[in-house]
Order: C-alpha cells, then sequence, then structure tokens
C-alpha cells in the first residue's frame, strides 16, 4: 500500500468498514470475506502467470473463497481448503501443458489456498464469537492505525532502510506504527474484554508487528514476480492484496491470542 493511500484508507475505510462489521450478521461478512479470498488468490495467480494461468485456476480461488465463507460456521477453513488442492491435482493432471511446469503451477496454487484463504479465514472465525463484532472492530483499528502512522512517519522522519524487500520501509516510521499500534490497542480496551492494563500494549505490539510482516510477505511476492501493485482492480490503488495485506497477519495473531489467553473471542 503506498503513499498516501495509507491515510486515505484508514480515515475512510475504518468508518464504512466498522458499519458493515457491526451491522453485517456473521454470515454476510463471510460472504464478503469469502469474495475478498477468491479475488485476492487471482491476482496471486495472475502474477505469477501474467500469459495465463491453468483456467481451473479460477476453480481453485473458488474453492479459497467458499473456505472462507465455511470457516465461519465450521471453526475453521480446513475441510474447503482441502477440497482446492484437489481440484489443482485434478486440472494438472488434466493439464496438457508442458510437465516442466507443473511443479511451479502446483506450488503458487497451494500458495494462493494458504496465503490467502486460509489466513483471512481467521477473520471470519474470530467474528463469530460471543464479542465478535467488537473484536472485528477492534482488529481494524489497531492494524490502520499503525499502518498509517508508519507511512506517516517513515515518510518524514525516515532514514535508516528497513529491508530492501520494501525499500520504502524505514526504521523510524516501523517505530512510529507500534507506537501507533499500542496506542490504538489501549483506545479500544474500552469496548472490548481485555484482563489487565498488559493485555493491550501485548495486543497493540503482536498486531503492530504481524501488520509489519504482512505488508513484507506480500512486497516479497511482488518483488519475486516483478510486478509493482497486485492487480490495477482499484485504479490508483493497486489490488485487493494490496489493502489487506496486513490483515492476513493480524487476523490470525489476534484470534490466537484469545485463543491462547482466554481473553473472550
Amino acid at each position: 500500500m503506498a503513499g498516501k493511500d495509507r491515510l486515505i484508507t484508514a480515515v475512510v475505510a475504518l468508518p464504512l468498514l466498522g458499519a458493515a462489521v457491526i451491522w453485517l450478521p456473521p454470515w454476510a461478512l463471510a460472504l464478503l470475506l469469502g469474495l475478498a479470498a477468491a479475488l485476492g488468490q487471482w491476482e496471486l495467480y495472475r502474477m505469477y502467470f501474467p500469459g495465463g494461468a491453468l483456467p481451473a485456476f479460477a476453480w481453485v480461488a473458488c474453492a479459497g473463497g467458499l473456505g472462507v465463507v465455511a470457516a465461519a460456521p465450521a471453526g475453521g477453513a480446513a475441510p474447503a481448503l482441502a477440497v482446492g488442492v484437489v481440484l489443482i491435482l485434478i486440472a494438472r493432471l488434466a493439464s496438457r501443458r508442458p510437465m516442466e511446469g507443473a511443479i511451479p503451477e502446483a506450488a503458487v496454487a497451494v500458495l494462493g489456498l494458504a496465503y490467502v484463504a486460509f489466513l483471512l479465514s481467521h477473520v471470519a472465525v474470530l467474528r463469530t464469537g460471543s464479542h465478535g463484532v467488537r473484536w472485528v472492530f477492534f482488529l481494524l483499528l489497531v492494524t490502520w492505525a499503525g499502518d498509517a502512522m508508519a507511512y506517516w512517519v517513515g515518510s518524514r522522519f525516515g532514514r535508516l532502510r528497513m529491508t530492501e524487500v520494501s525499500p520504502g520501509k524505514t526504521v523510524e516510521g516501523t517505530v512510529g506504527g507500534l507506537i501507533a499500534a499500542v496506542g490504538a490497542a489501549y483506545a479500544g480496551w474500552f469496548f472490548v474484554p481485555l484482563a489487565n492494563a498488559w493485555d493491550p500494549f501485548r495486543l497493540g505490539l503482536l498486531l503492530g508487528v504481524a501488520a509489519v510482516l504482512g505488508d513484507l510477505t506480500e512486497s516479497l511476492f511482488k518483488r519475486g514476480a516483478g510486478v509493482k501493485d497486485s492487480s490495477a482492480l482499484i485504479p490508483a490503488h493497486g489490488g485487493l492484496l494490496d489493502k489487506v495485506d496486513s490483515f492476513l497477519f493480524t487476523g490470525p495473531a489476534l484470534l490466537y491470542y484469545l485463543t491462547a489467553f482466554g481473553r473472550g473471542g
């Protein structure tokens, strides 16, 4: 996610998605997440196979989307994602494409299921909890607060480059983002059932680090594919993956924290 888009997303999208989380029932939110997973997988496949991926990859992307939808009532996306792996095998066995490309194609197809659909399914599961609405809004608040502040600090005060994977990411910006994530977690403490004053601190750091890893992971995939954006789906903003890369890591991080420490999902 580049430039001013981070700030625009944080200011505009947070209230809109927050309203959607509050008013939409869990099944409706799961449908939206399933659509996002299918589109995100297809973007990944097109990044690595710009000349034309297996037509059946579209069905694999649909299987991933269904896996996210099924994750809410089932408590996990594993069964539907397993169907996606079977589709990959069937598609490759039935294909007349050169066998030399079988391993890369299968690897990227499975990567799409694991990286996009499986990780995003955690948000759908999080929403089904007794305080699911509050926790998903908390996730949006902390993730985007850290992301927006990381850009603002990095663009103005950043001097130390953090990694070659994402040249625009700086140490100063990352520290600023972590501080903002912790601050947002304390602000969110007013509407989520956290046990003590250390919970927001730990969650802020955890989600802040997870967001950075999510951003860097997608940057790594894009550099490997030789593209700047995951797609041109959103004019001047890039693709869907460019918008949800952080949530692919912060969603599971929050859900596993709540499960491990019994904080009431």
